[in-house]
């Protein structure tokens, strides 16, 4: 009899400790590939374009375009720019201004198969906001100086199951957002936290807030600043890394092969894939850094 019991409590304590480990190290990456970059500053985005910088994309629709905008306290505005920085429409050329928007904290900047931009004013740093948003500007041109053509999104996070979620506002602070196969994701940024949430929007309305509904959680190396998405590879940036995974044929994005490039940087904030081999970074104060990626 003693010997069943000790027998069955060994088993509990090896299933206890199971699901212990299980919990702290389940969501943790493990990159598969390190690789140490020097990152040389090779161009300073033109002025007013590289004011805060907090997002860049590539547009496919021409040939050599990229979106950029800046984070809370500067213009509702997103820019034109080229692969060296400059303004695709010359010295004289101030932005596209979105007639009747407010900045209030926009983070990152994505772009769809048809050429429109996703705004994310996701920003939450004082994790105090309750009027984030998604804002989709319909196929801007380079050469344009203002537009009301856009569509204004109010969003909310699945709350966190638990008691207490049902009496307080859940808003996570984010500063990244990326697009794929008709689904917005956005990537929580946690305070000095490795904590990272993926959620995901699927439909939108104007008519009511719309939920990004939580996907998984994951562990990086620092806080999440950027992401995109293009090639079958997804790339996540934080304020020490450059994270590129592999897309494989299941639903989870983490699981599939993975290289983090390493460096040293001040306040990288915006990524976007030039081409298939090369990643675009740019940091706050708009200066940009090209990193080729392992073949």
């Amino acid at each position: 009899m003693l010997t069943i019991q000790g027998n069955l409590l060994k088993m509990l304590i090896k299933r206890f400790l199971f699901f212990v480990l299980l919990s702290i190290f389940g969501g943790s990456l493990t990159a598969q590939k390190t690789v140490e970059v020097e990152l040389k500053e090779y161009k300073r985005i033109d002025k007013p374009a590289r004011n805060e910088v907090s997002g860049i994309i590539k547009d496919p629709r021409f040939e050599n375009v990229f979106w950029v905008l800046g984070d809370s306290g500067t213009d509702n505005k997103v820019y034109a720019i080229n692969e060296k920085g400059e303004m695709v429409s010359g010295k004289e050329y101030e932005g596209l201004e979105l007639e009747g928007a407010a900045n209030r904290d926009w983070e990152d900047i994505a772009i769809d198969e048809e050429g429109n931009l996703i705004i994310a004013d996701i920003g939450n740093n004082c994790s105090c906001r309750t009027d984030q948003s998604v804002i989709i500007l319909k196929e801007p041109s380079a050469v344009t100086q203002s537009s009301s053509d856009y569509e204004k999104y109010d969003i909310k996070y699945q709350k966190p199951d638990g008691f207490l979620y049902r009496f307080i506002n859940y808003s996570p602070d984010a500063e990244s957002l990326f697009w794929k196969d008709g689904i917005i994701y956005v990537l929580s940024k946690k305070f000095k936290g490795r904590e990272t949430r993926l959620f995901k929007l699927e439909n939108l309305s104007t008519e009511q807030k719309n939920e990004f509904t939580l996907v998984q959680t994951i562990d990086f190396d620092d806080e999440v600043t950027a992401a995109d998405f293009a090639f079958n590879k997804l790339a996540v940036l934080t304020y020490r890394s450059l994270w590129v995974f592999e897309q494989d044929d299941t639903p989870d994005f983490f699981d599939g092969q993975v290289t983090r490039y390493t460096f040293k940087a001040d306040q990288v904030e915006s990524v976007t894939f030039i081409n298939e081999n090369t990643v675009l970074i740019a940091e706050e104060n708009g200066e940009l850094y090209k990193i080729g990626l392992e073949k």
